[in-house]
């Protein structure tokens, strides 16, 4: 007799597997968009403001940006602004 034929498994055996991003994370589009656009707002309102042309100012233009207008968007749509527990892959 023969053994029945096993399915193949997805993925192999000490392969590394596809990273996966936490439920309601930005998906890496949003995350280009969003550095792509502070850089651009930074450079452009620095045109005419030549104090935003700081080392003290650009850092923090950026991460009030990527950081702050997701979650002004959240407030905005009355979603939690925190992220829940942290999320590990065996949850799925």
């Amino acid at each position: 007799m023969s053994e029945p034929s096993q399915p193949a498994s997805p993925t192999t055996p000490g392969a590394p597997s596809k990273p996966t991003r936490a439920p309601g994370a930005p998906s890496k589009a949003v995350d280009v968009f969003l550095y792509a656009s502070a850089a651009i707002t930074y450079v452009g309102l620095s045109i005419y403001n030549k104090w935003l042309l700081d080392w003290i100012v650009g850092p923090f233009w950026l991460v009030a940006w990527v950081w702050g207008l997701p979650a002004l968007v959240r407030l905005v749509r009355r979603q939690p602004i925190r992220p829940p527990k942290p999320w590990t892959p065996e949850q799925r």
